[in-house]
């Protein structure tokens, strides 16, 4: 009975030795975890893209923001108290466990009982059965939540991405399928419910876990107060309000338009920042009482995430108005300057997912809740106050603000890691530069090539760009990059 005990304690408790080691592994395990889903995800976006109209797009994206909104409102922050918590027990997943689905369950209820009420507002009647069918999400999601905080909290990234890899190849098979037998628009929602069918299975599997029928009013006290900020700051980045009030706003068609850019953004975001995203968390909260190697730790992560995202994100916008019709067709042409947009903010999304990791790693979700809090509340007022301008003016407008409110978030970091927004800034100064030479360079080639096939121009522009990116990090940063690759030896 003893060993069984220490056994299950330890498969409990936070790494505290050979961390360097597990964030090493675990960021490799992480960007499998990552690619898969966002390689299979382009298929699946390549293909609907060129089946479905803007307006379908648009329909689908509208009930998954009110499905999002379900997964928005569950308490998935008790999974992050889970994670960050030093000392956790049985009871505290079992508790945990029924909380998340209870809730599910009560809330998938009130989705399909609003369905109706939303199509007749909307003028949709398709939402009617989309809203109840990608809801369903709900219920697989907050099954997992347990599950997935096992993996996390003791690193296990090799578990995570193959359950992520297994999914994702089980809802691009669907979605194709279906695409392929006539059934338009419910192929698009059938893959994003499978995602979460897939996932739930997997993490079961995968934690070698199971909930017991126990529920303990003490054990959810202990979690309470972080789990209920989290759970806000969950609430705060689930719900897709800016779709949701676009496509009341301004209709199907731009919303579809916004939605088909905010996915590029999206498959992006997580192919580059979802590797660091876990890992950092759980990489983090170990080393609450250990500040010299957190801020260090952090450091190190930024400067990383910041010489990989950045050349990608502006490398896009670059060649955008080649690549969006090359690829996806003529009929997203429109696309085109709001997927520059959000290019600029996925600079700024590539750094902030370790901001909040590092944030809320130290205890601070209420920060982090009101900060996020505060941000929402000024972008749903900008969206109501100026969807009049049309939707390209509306999301440069959008992306300036999101700017503005990434100031603050500056001084949280400098005061948790001790040292001086100087300091902090230097951080980036290598790679802004790289990239500024970098989209001189490339918007020189497509200049000289104005008159060329959009093809063989885009080529070119990419690996100047490339080409010349890469020489100026080597010549510049050779110290930064030989503590990256020192690291990784030691590991």
């Amino acid at each position: 009975m003893t060993l069984a005990l220490e056994s299950a304690d330890k498969r409990l408790a936070q790494l505290r030795s050979g961390r360097a080691s597990a964030a090493i592994t675990g960021t490799l395990w992480s960007l499998v975890s990552s690619l898969a889903p966002a390689a299979l995800g382009l298929v699946v976006f390549l293909a609907t893209s060129r089946v479905l109209a803007p307006a379908e797009f648009g329909i689908v994206a509208f009930a998954a923001s009110i499905a999002t909104i379900g997964l928005a409102v569950a308490p998935a922050g008790f999974r992050e108290a889970l994670i960050q918590r030093q000392n956790i027990t049985p009871v505290h997943l079992d508790t945990v466990f029924w909380l998340c689905l209870g809730a599910s369950g009560l809330i998938y209820a009130a989705l399909c009982l609003v369905a109706p009420f939303i199509a007749a507002s909307a003028g949709q009647e398709a939402l009617v059965a989309l809203i109840p069918f990608i809801s369903a999400r709900v219920i697989f999601d907050m099954a997992a939540a347990v599950p997935n905080a096992l993996l996390v909290r003791t690193m296990s990234f090799r578990m995570l991405a193959l359950r992520t890899t297994v999914a994702s190849l089980v809802a691009a098979a669907v979605c194709i399928g279906l695409l392929w037998l006539g059934f338009g628009l419910w192929a698009l929602a059938a893959s994003q419910l499978a995602v979460s069918v897939t996932t739930c299975i997997g993490a079961m599997v995968a934690a070698r876990w199971r909930p017991r029928l126990k529920f303990d009013w003490r054990a959810l006290g202990e979690l309470r107060s972080f789990g209920l900020f989290s759970t806000g700051n969950h609430l705060l980045a689930t719900i897709s309000i800016d779709q949701i009030l676009i496509g009341a706003l301004l209709g199907p068609a731009w919303l579809g338009l916004y939605s088909f850019s905010r996915r590029i953004f999206q498959i992006l975001t997580d192919l580059l920042s979802g590797a660091l995203n876990l890992v950092s968390y759980s990489l983090l909260s170990s080393m609450q009482r250990e500040p010299s190697k957190l801020r260090d730790a952090y450091l190190l992560g930024t400067f990383a995430t910041s010489i990989i995202a950045f050349p990608v994100f502006a490398g896009l916008a670059l060649v955008a108005r080649d690549l969006i019709p090359l690829a996806f067709g003529d009929q997203w042409v429109e696309a085109v300057p709001v997927v520059q947009a959000f290019c600029v903010l996925g600079l700024l999304t590539a750094i902030g997912i370790l901001q909040s990791s590092l944030i809320r790693s130290q205890g601070q979700a209420d920060l982090w809740f009101w900060y996020v809090l505060g941000k929402q509340i000024v972008t749903v007022l900008y969206i109501v106050l100026f969807s009049s301008w049309g939707l390209v003016p509306l999301t440069v407008s959008l992306v300036a603000l999101n700017i503005l409110m990434w100031l603050p978030t500056i001084h949280m970091v400098v005061r948790l890691i001790g040292i001086s927004v100087l300091a902090y800034m230097r951080t980036f100064g290598l790679p802004v530069l790289a990239t500024l030479i970098m989209w001189a360079l490339g918007s020189a080639v497509q200049v000289q090539l104005a008159d060329a096939e959009p093809l063989w121009r885009m080529g070119t522009a990419i690996g100047a760009a490339a080409l010349c990116y890469g020489a100026v990090v080597l010549l510049m940063g050779r110290a930064r990059l030989a503590a990256l690759s020192g690291l990784a030896r030691r590991r």
